[in-house]
């Protein structure tokens, strides 16, 4: 029986193959090259394992090439097969963009392929004019289904792990949640239970950036988590060094006020850790910057004493605003080793004034800072009065 002159894919006895199926018998190659193509295109995919996107890419061409052939829309398991690939890159945390984009590539490679075949064969070339509406259809609807997913997946992810965070924050809090079920909180969020947790309290996060300073913290190593409840915003963070978390935090809110915990070993550590920030937090409300439990442990640590410090300091702090420059020079004279001459050079003074005014500090407070007593009672009011300005 003579071939039908209506299939596309009969073109007669003495006919070169169907593009097709030409570039069906060589898939292997392709879909590796086209992998290849993805991954050199769109650096986020170098997150994803080769041999799990290679399988994904040829899986995918074997439908479309299929379906091309049968002159069919995406069956239910390409679909599917889209469905899962949408979620499973949203759980690896790829940009619903680049996924779109790895779309893109893979049909213009096969686009491309067809093409090929066709060079110099009429006949080919027109075979194949009839496979441009359909391969797009193909593309339309795949990668709707994909975005869909994604979208899916991670509005579910992130649903979840706000609730895992807030969790988090509950435990921080002293919450009665058993040790096991601590350790698999944290592990739910990625962190190790024996590790090194570092917390941060901030202020000035709104719950709509919270976000983005997840999205900042997550360009640095290891883990970190920005929790939001109850209008209080804590990172949490693993393996992420203390200038990186502040980075990040202002990456992610400009404004934000923080105050930095000890980084301390385990779940326990982390409850400790956010006893520190909270009261670093405290120490930066008071003088309008970041602090650091690690630069200010102490005067975070006497900041909750509170009024009874106030009232022991209360005749060095009516001193240092009667007179801004003693203040100035036992300002300087602690931050320049004890010496009276490196004191001196740094307020532009002789050191003969430098001691006299020490010497007036001495006389009019009571504390002489060539003595340790002295010297921390002075520079400790100083700090807790940080807001006299010289």
């Amino acid at each position: 029986m003579p071939p039908q002159q209506d299939d596309p894919h009969t073109l007669g006895p003495d006919a070169a193959p169907h593009p097709l199926t030409a570039v069906a018998s060589r898939l292997a190659d392709l879909s590796a090259a086209v992998t290849d193509r993805i991954r050199a295109e769109i650096p986020g995919y170098a997150a994803v394992p080769y041999a799990q996107h290679h399988r994904d890419v040829r899986t995918q061409m074997e439908y479309i090439i299929k379906g091309l052939v049968a002159r069919q829309p995406p069956s239910a398991a390409a679909i599917d097969h889209a469905r899962a690939f949408g979620r499973r890159r949203a759980t690896q945390r790829m940009a619903v963009a680049d996924v779109i984009e790895a779309y893109h590539v893979a049909y213009r490679e096969l686009w491309n392929e067809l093409l090929l075949e066709t060079h110099n064969r009429d006949e080919l070339a027109l075979a194949l004019v009839g496979e441009v509406g359909l391969l797009w259809n193909w593309f339309h609807r795949l990668s709707a289904v994909v975005a869909e997913a994604h979208a899916e997946e991670s509005r579910s992810r992130q649903a979840t792990q706000q609730a895992l965070r807030r969790q988090l924050l509950e435990v921080l809090a002293g919450s009665s949640l058993s040790q096991d079920k601590q350790e698999s909180l944290a592990r739910s969020l990625g962190f190790e239970p024996a590790g090194d947790f570092l917390v941060a309290c901030l202020d000035g996060v709104a719950q709509a950036q919270v976000e983005p300073v997840n999205q900042a913290l997550g360009t640095f190593g290891g883990v970190a988590h920005c929790c939001y409840d109850k209008g209080s915003a804590v990172v949490v963070a693993q393996g992420c060094a203390e200038a990186d978390l502040l980075a990040a935090v202002h990456r992610g809110e400009p404004t934000a006020l923080a105050g930095v915990g000890l980084a301390r070993s385990g779940v326990a550590g982390a409850v400790l850790s956010f006893a520190d920030a909270t009261q670093a937090l405290e120490r930066a409300r008071e003088v309008r910057e970041d602090v650091r439990f690690t630069d200010e442990w102490l005067m975070v640590t006497l900041g909750g004493a509170g009024q009874r410090l106030d009232a022991l300091f209360a005749d060095g702090a009516e001193t240092a605003r009667k007179h801004p420059r003693l203040a100035e020079t036992v300002r300087a004279y602690a931050a320049h080793g004890y010496s009276l001459t490196a004191c001196a050079r740094a307020l532009r003074i002789h050191p003969n004034s430098a001691k006299y005014r020490l010497d007036r500090w001495r006389e009019l407070t009571g504390w002489d800072v060539q003595t340790f007593d002295g010297l921390v009672s002075s520079v400790v009011c100083l700090e807790r009065r940080r807001d006299v300005r010289d």
